[in-house]
């Protein structure tokens, strides 16, 4: 089935409507107040929204699905990442956000410099920038494999559309035009998600009852999962420990998310955007829903064999799939235009982050101390356009190398890394400890234990799942930094 020129209409009107939309509530706010903060004039409930759009994403829109659907499949992720969600939110809401509001800043590594100092800072900032760039380039590949099954045409082409509307939304309005274009997005998924469950269960010919069973009978229903098993993925125990330490340092330290919420008037409307967004939890129930149902449909609609070939090298390929093959023509593209919106609003709230970083952390600090406030913007659009070459040619590279793994669990493993470290460091501001020998000897030491455990993983030994590298590289990481601090102070006692 071909996308049809409806679907093209519907596509093209809502991508040139949504940017037209962008760009009239991108504000009045000028310089770089209001290209990263949006002035700090937006409302929460728009933030609220756009932060769970980001999160949302095209990973789990499609990848959600995609991992119930596929072959031994279930709903064991759940008790991770709910978990995680709720854990993280609310101790970022009492934790971090009027911490952030005591002084202007335009990201928390600006709170490290302010508690710790500038090396903090940096340290900080070149953590992010290899998470960000890491975990993006993933997120951008899973969008340019819906344009490859909806439209067929090469990966190359898919990322490389999907990064000049993603560079066009950062430079026009910066921040604001991203929220702004997020709040539409959110609500067009949303729907979109709402009407194909209804068509999934309209098209299956039984009830809810002998729906139950049969997933029963194939153990689509798992969801809990109480076993010490460090060796496991999805056990409630990484979903307690693991998946909130990720979400609390997406939310805190990581400039994607934490951007929205700095572009509050106030911290307590930030802290309404941030428990506004636990609404991510509904959303994604309303898609593991959709992947449940989309296996009971092709159990008893079974595609062609080339079809089911194509859909079992990939399983996220399934609900694009079905929107294109099940859902009438006009509701099909508004919902694949909504993804396709998805993927670019995820890429360009990196690019947002990444200018900003670039900026503030390395052009104002490092190249032009003196820059004026135009020379600054200017700079935030040269970076923006050179950032989105750099996570275009990462997702290419990555649609090349990695064809077969899980992108839930991809986008999930990218920032393993550095989130661990950077959440510490954060910690360490809250509590204004530390000296940048402490952080740098932490972050140091808790990288190369992560790529130790990775590497030693890749070679098949299986002590322990990559997750658990998260609250490991924070217990290393306070470890040390604690450790050299007390060397310190003993050395300077005893001089």
């Amino acid at each position: 089935m071909t996308f049809g020129w409806i679907n093209w209409c519907v596509l093209v009107a809502f991508v040139l409507g949504t940017t037209w939309f962008g760009h009239r509530l991108k504000g009045k706010a000028a310089g770089l107040d209001g290209f990263f903060l949006g002035g700090q004039g937006l409302p929460w409930w728009a933030v609220s929204a756009s932060i769970m759009a980001s999160q949302l994403s095209a990973v789990t829109i499609i990848a959600v699905p995609g991992a119930i659907f596929a072959p031994g499949g279930n709903l064991l992720f759940l008790q991770g990442t709910l978990l995680g969600f709720i854990v993280a939110k609310l101790l970022m809401s009492w934790l971090f956000v009027k911490a952030y509001y005591e002084r202007k800043i335009y990201s928390p590594y600006e709170f490290i410099e302010h508690r710790l100092g500038s090396g903090a800072a940096q340290l900080s900032r070149g953590l992010f920038l290899v998470s960000a760039i890491l975990g993006h380039g993933v997120r951008l590949l899973t969008i340019a494999l819906v344009l490859g099954v909806v439209v067929d045409i090469p990966i190359g082409q898919s990322i490389l559309i999907i990064g000049v509307f993603a560079v066009l939304w950062t430079i026009m309005g910066g921040i604001t035009t991203v929220i702004w274009t997020d709040f539409i997005l959110f609500g067009v998924i949303v729907a979109g998600a709402l009407v194909s469950l209804l068509v999934v269960v309209g098209g299956l010919p039984f009830g809810l009852g002998e729906a139950v069973r049969q997933l029963d009978e194939a153990a689509k229903l798992r969801l809990l999962d109480v076993a010490a098993d460090p060796t496991k993925t999805w056990t409630i125990w990484t979903g307690l420990i693991c998946f909130a330490i990720f979400e609390l340092a997406q939310n805190s330290v990581d400039q994607v998310i934490t951007q929205r919420m700095m572009c509050c008037r106030n911290a307590r409307e930030a802290r309404k955007a941030v428990l506004g967004s636990l609404g991510i939890v509904v959303l994604t129930l309303l898609m593991s829903a959709i992947g449940l149902g989309l296996w009971l449909f092709y159990q008893h609609h079974p595609p062609d064999p080339g079809a089911a070939a194509f859909l079992a090298e990939q399983p996220s390929r399934a609900f694009p799939y079905f929107i294109m093959h099940e859902l009438p023509p006009g509701v099909s593209g508004l919902l694949i235009a909504g993804i396709f919106a998805a993927g670019i609003s995820t890429l360009d709230s990196a690019l947002a982050a990444l200018s900003e970083t670039t900026v503030n952390g390395i052009y104002r600090k490092w190249i032009r101390p003196d820059a004026t406030e135009r020379q600054c913007l200017r700079m935030s659009r040269v970076s923006v356009v050179v950032w989105g070459f750099v996570l275009c040619l990462l997702a290419f590279v990555a649609g090349h190398l990695v064809r077969n793994e899980g992108l839930l669990n991809l986008a999930y493993k990218m920032p393993v890394l550095t989130y661990g470290p950077l959440l510490m460091v954060a910690f360490f501001a809250l509590a204004r400890r530390g000296s940048f020998p402490a952080m740098a000897g932490g972050a140091t030491a808790s990288v190369a234990v992560a790529l130790a455990l990775l590497v030693a993983k890749a070679r098949g030994v299986t002590t322990l799942d990559e997750f658990y590298i998260y609250p490991i590289t924070c217990l290393v990481f306070a470890a040390v930094a604690a450790g050299m601090g007390v060397f310190r102070k003993s050395l300077s006692t005893n001089l």
